[in-house]
C-alpha cells in the first residue's frame, strides 16, 4: 500500500478493499486509468468533507507509478535523530514541529542528504546513520506547480551531548532534544507525515 498526504487528508493506494474504514467521510475511487485518477484527485482536493481517498487496484505499484507522472517530483532526505536514553531531536519552524530534512542536491545520495540536512539545520556533527527508517510522501503548491515530495527518513544516532543551535535562515527558531515523556506535545503540534515517522520509530503508539 501507498500512502500520500494532502496537508492533514490522506490518499492510498491499495489493493484491498477491506483495508479502509466504511464511513462516510471517505472516498473510494475504482482505477480504471490515469485520466479517471486525475478527476477523481480533483474531486477529492476541491472538497475538503472528504477525509480519505482510496484508490482501489490490482496493482498498486503500478498505479502509484502513473500517479507520481501527475506532478512534479521533489526527493528530500532527513533523520530521527536518538540519544541512548531515547531522547529525540526536534526542530520548530512556521508554527509546528517538525524533524530535521531538506531536499536532496543534484546527484547526493539519501543518506548523506539526510545527514547534511541535520547538521546544517541544527548545527551538531558526529551523526551516525542507523538504518532507513520510512518513506513519506506529501504534495503541495509551488508557483502554480504541483509537487510530490518523496522523503527518505533515517534512524539516527547521537550522544546527546552537544547543544543543538536552530538554522534561522531556513525559518527554524527552535532546534531541541526532546525527553520521551514530551513527545505527547509533539504530535499535538505536527504534521501527519511526522507522526507516520515516529510511530516507525516506535517513539509512540
Amino acid at each position: 500500500m501507498y500512502k500520500v498526504f494532502y496537508n492533514d487528508r490522506t490518499v492510498f493506494f491499495t489493493q484491498n478493499e477491506q483495508s479502509f474504514p466504511d464511513i462516510i467521510e471517505n472516498k473510494i475511487h475504482y482505477f480504471r486509468n490515469r485520466k479517471y485518477l486525475k478527476l477523481a484527485l480533483r474531486n477529492f482536493t476541491n472538497n475538503t468533507e472528504i477525509k480519505n481517498l482510496y484508490v482501489i487496484t490490482n496493482n498498486p505499484k503500478l498505479t502509484f507509478g502513473k500517479f507520481m507522472k501527475l506532478y512534479k517530483l521533489i526527493e528530500a532526505a532527513g533523520g530521527l535523530v536518538l540519544t541512548n536514553n531515547n531522547k529525540a531531536l526536534f526542530i520548530f519552524r512556521r508554527g509546528k514541529w517538525d524533524l530535521p530534512k531538506g531536499k536532496l542536491e543534484k546527484g547526493e545520495s539519501p543518506e548523506i542528504g539526510a545527514v547534511r540536512e541535520v547538521e546544517e539545520e541544527c548545527g551538531i556533527k558526529n551523526i551516525a546513520i542507523k538504518n532507513l527508517l520510512e518513506t513519506t510522501y506529501h504534495t503541495y503548491t509551488l508557483k502554480g506547480k504541483n509537487i510530490l515530495k518523496r522523503t527518505y527518513w533515517f534512524e539516527m544516532t547521537h550522544d546527546g551531548l552537544q547543544e543543538p543551535v536552530p538554522q534561522t535562515e531556513e525559518e527554524i527558531t527552535e532546534a531541541k532534544w526532546i525527553e520521551p515523556d514530551d513527545y505527547e506535545k509533539i504530535i499535538q503540534n505536527t504534521f501527519p507525515s511526522i507522526i507516520q515517522v515516529l510511530k516507525k520509530g516506535n517513539l509512540i503508539k
